[in-house]
């Protein structure tokens, strides 16, 4: 029989750090997918698609598809090149379910695995019940997409180590060393020391009298800064290319976001990015959609309605060119 009162020993283990960098290294790697490094460049792109993806109409109309689904299918094709959604039934209406990650087993089998709050659910699933959407397939793998982060080179990691070394530099920002000679006593360094912390002058009764006695000189006590000069290493313009190269790789004109105001070249930015950028990508993943849950196209008329201007100046030469307004009317979209 073992003695109910014995004394429990209790497990100790060494601090040694290696849990917590395991977890950061896991989170960042779960973060960034092993490509997307985060940034506010990453992250200003993966909110212009979600949004843009957000505003599609699909056609002809689903509950399936509602914007928030729309939104989170744009994110995971920026970010991964792919999403993937599994198609079930809850009590008598069609569902989309996210899944975090799965395994392709061929033959049309996939191993789906769902996040919940407490656990992760793993469904086995066949290939018409998946709906699996990419983008940027790779030559040697057509089945997987690839984000367009994987196709950007180093671009997207010198960004986000450009804003770690910035990160880096901030905590030495202001320090600085005090050097004293040797041959000050100690009470009058300590006296000099609070002076400066207490943001009064730094006095040193006898700095005078040492400096002679001892042939120093009184530069001696001249403060060294600690700051880093980021200046010399030139990253400004670095970093406001790179981020431009990295939007644009996205898709996003840098005229879209531009800081200077020029409101017509943003308007032109935003026509170019929804014709030229939104519309490929959602014909690209149409034909999954039709198979999977019969939605034929996705529509940018809400994406477009915002461009009063533009429509209003397409219907002017069309009625210069001959064309009669009320067709004019129609191949804008303002037809009734």
């Amino acid at each position: 029989m073992i003695w109910p009162f014995r004394k429990r020993e209790i497990e100790t283990r060494a601090s040694t750090g290696l849990t917590a960098q395991y977890m950061d290294t896991r989170r960042r790697d779960l973060l960034t997918d092993g490509q997307a490094h985060l940034s506010a460049t990453v992250g200003t792109a993966a909110g212009v698609w979600s949004r843009a993806f957000s505003m599609l109409t699909p056609e002809p109309n689903t509950d399936l598809l509602t914007p928030d689904i729309l939104a989170a299918i744009g994110l995971d094709l920026l970010l991964r090149g792919e999403s993937c959604w599994h198609i079930r039934v809850e009590q008598g209406q069609g569902k989309l379910v996210p899944v975090a990650y799965w395994d392709e087993l061929g033959n049309g089998r996939y191993h789906l695995h769902i996040a919940r709050v407490n656990h992760t659910e793993t469904v086995r699933a066949l290939e018409p019940e998946v709906l699996k959407l990419i983008i940027n397939p790779d030559p040697p793998q057509p089945w997987r997409g690839r984000s367009p982060f994987a196709l950007m080179g180093l671009s997207p990691t010198l960004m986000a180590e450009i804003e770690q070394a910035v990160s880096a530099a901030l905590p030495m920002a202001g320090k600085g060393l005090l050097p004293m000679p040797a041959t000050i006593p100690e009470e009058q360094q300590q006296k000099a020391l609070t002076g400066l912390r207490s943001g009064s002058l730094a006095v040193v009764s006898s700095k005078a009298d040492f400096a002679h006695q001892t042939g120093g000189d009184r530069s001696e006590l001249k403060r060294v800064e600690l700051t880093p000069d980021l200046s010399r290493m030139g990253l400004q313009p670095i970093a406001v290319d790179l981020h431009q190269r990295i939007i644009a790789a996205c898709g996003i004109p840098p005229a879209l976001l531009s800081d200077s105001g020029n409101a017509g070249a943003m308007r032109e930015a935003y026509r170019l990015f929804s014709l030229q950028t939104v519309a490929p990508l959602a014909r690209q993943i149409t034909p999954e959609l039709s198979r999977k849950i019969g939605v034929s196209r996705l529509g940018l008329d809400d994406m477009m309605s915002s461009d009063t201007a533009g429509r209003a100046r397409s219907v002017g030469a069309l009625v210069k060119a001959g064309v009669e307004l009320e067709r004019a009317m129609k191949l804008v979209g303002w037809a009734q």
